[in-house]
């Protein structure tokens, strides 16, 4: 789903007129110019492909169970800029460096299936939040959103701020 997603991505943003092409940060310059090399085909294809993996993840879902709970990210939560390390030498290096932090939630956002983050725990060594995603199957809007309030009286976190270094 990610090749073929990126595929999609890149090329829904190609489109957009710049006003000051110039000052595109290196990593969408390069998304760009990939973009630019995508044919129809193989755009057909990527829309294709995220549609069928789209309803086998939903099929999952109408068949078999109401609620997935994943950690929000793969990841702790990194350093501000941390997705920028490399792309000096490599502009799309960003996309790798951004993946821990996407690939549990990036997926619904693919199929467009309800989901919320919830910042449920606090990480003793640094003080950030550490969330969990709950994902629902289509119009079960209801049932996500009782679930997460069920969590934040169960384990406030309103009053909880990150750890100032």
């Amino acid at each position: 789903m990610v090749t073929a997603f990126t595929t999609l991505w890149n090329v829904g943003g190609a489109g957009i007129a710049l006003a000051e092409p110039d000052r595109v940060e290196p990593h969408n310059r390069a998304l760009r110019e990939a973009a630019q090399a995508i044919d129809s085909w193989a755009y057909a294809e990527g829309v294709r492909r995220t549609q069928q993996l789209s309803r086998r993840i939903v099929e999952g879902f109408l068949a078999g169970f109401d609620l997935l709970v994943t950690p929000t990210m793969a990841c702790l939560p990194p350093l501000v800029g941390a997705w920028r390390t490399g792309t000096g030498d490599d502009p799309l290096r960003a996309l790798v460096n951004s993946y821990p932090m996407g690939v549990f939630t990036s997926v619904f956002n693919v199929t467009g299936q309800p989901a919320i983050s919830l910042p449920v725990h606090h990480d003793e060594a640094t003080g950030l939040p550490v969330g969990i995603q709950i994902v629902a199957a289509p119009w079960r809007e209801d049932l996500l959103l009782q679930v997460s309030r069920t969590l934040e009286l169960a384990l406030p976190w309103a009053g909880r701020r990150p750890a100032v270094s």
